[in-house]
């Protein structure tokens, strides 16, 4: 399930870990140096191959959330 009002539908294998591992591949970018924010970070959850991979991750409830997340990394690096 995608979310409370939409399904996902993809090929096996094509999950967020695929396409992360994409964006490495594309980008240069080590896996390690990437944070992933997500608000499905568990066995089941559409977000959990990103874990699966190894990242680093930020787990949110909801837009705010990785709003505020984005927010404060932002700061960080200001």
């Amino acid at each position: 399930m995608g979310g409370a009002t939409s399904i996902d539908i993809t090929k096996a294998g094509v999950d967020k870990g695929y396409g992360l591992q994409r964006l490495r591949d594309a980008s240069g970018i080590p896996l390690e140096r990437i944070l992933f924010i997500g608000d499905a970070i568990f066995p089941g959850g559409n977000d959990y191959p990103a874990k699966e991979l190894g990242l680093a991750t930020a787990q949110v409830k909801d837009p705010e959330g990785t709003f505020a997340a984005i927010a404060a990394i932002v700061a960080c690096l200001s």
